[in-house]
């Protein structure tokens, strides 16, 4: 009963976050919404904005999210493979990161999210296929949500000195929520995952910060004034 309850609660707060995020969409001043409409694409991007949009994949609908990072692929890539970068500096919900699989083109990871009071920890174990510095696929194989894939895309922009970054992703939490109120949830967090990702990289390139210590061997690229070791299967940045 205690576990119903609390299943129960997850799934109001789940709703009542979604339902919250897409009322605050919809009241947006009319001004600030007819200057976005009037800029294009590529003018949302150069602003900093990220856009979001959906996928259809089949009969899955997929959530997206771009980004322009002012930075090259190559250094792209290293934070944004690495979980635990994430774990550390841009995914606070991330509680736990247990690398299963660690190969240069794939990795499996076994991921915990704290979801908050009252919410139950989610728990599941992703699958990732790396083409380095393009493109990142990734799905469930395990774990408590019913089903969770997606991709990360990037394409080199202003003659390869930027970075295009798109994140795409699908989520099946395997408990009742209508899928179009997850998807307009996941419009709503995908902005800040993308934001916090792009500040990360502009910390480490821009103001000298520090790399993860820890890192997946499909992370590994060579950096000025850095080099990888691998010690018991785990990159150790040095």
């Amino acid at each position: 009963m205690i576990f119903k309850n609390r299943k129960q609660n997850a799934l109001n707060n789940i709703l009542a976050m979604a339902l919250i995020a897409t009322s605050v969409a919809s009241i947006q001043p009319l001004g600030a919404a007819n200057a976005d409409v009037a800029l294009t694409a590529t003018e949302k991007l150069e602003k900093g904005q990220v856009i979001t949009g959906i996928r259809n994949v089949g009969a899955t609908k997929y959530v997206t999210g771009t980004i322009l990072i002012d930075h090259p692929p190559e250094h792209v890539w290293p934070v944004m493979t690495n979980p635990f970068e994430f774990k550390g500096k841009i995914s606070p919900r991330m509680k736990t990161v247990e690398v299963m699989l660690d190969k240069n083109d794939e990795s499996i990871l076994k991921v915990t999210l704290d979801m908050g009071f009252l919410m139950p920890n989610f728990c599941y174990t992703v699958d990732s296929k790396y083409q380095h510095n393009e493109r990142v696929e990734f799905k469930r194989v395990g774990g408590t949500l019913k089903d969770f894939s997606g991709s990360w895309e990037m394409k080199p922009a202003d003659n390869g000195t930027k970075t295009e970054l798109t994140y795409a992703m699908f989520v099946d939490p395997g408990f009742f929520v209508p899928q179009w109120i997850m998807r307009e949830g996941m419009k709503n967090e995908l902005p800040s995952t993308l934001t916090g990702l792009r500040k990360r990289i502009d910390n480490v390139y821009d103001h000298q910060q520090a790399l993860e210590e820890k890192s997946i061997l499909a992370s590994r690229c060579q950096i000025a004034g850095k080099h990888s070791t691998v010690s018991g299967g785990t990159t150790v940045w040095q």
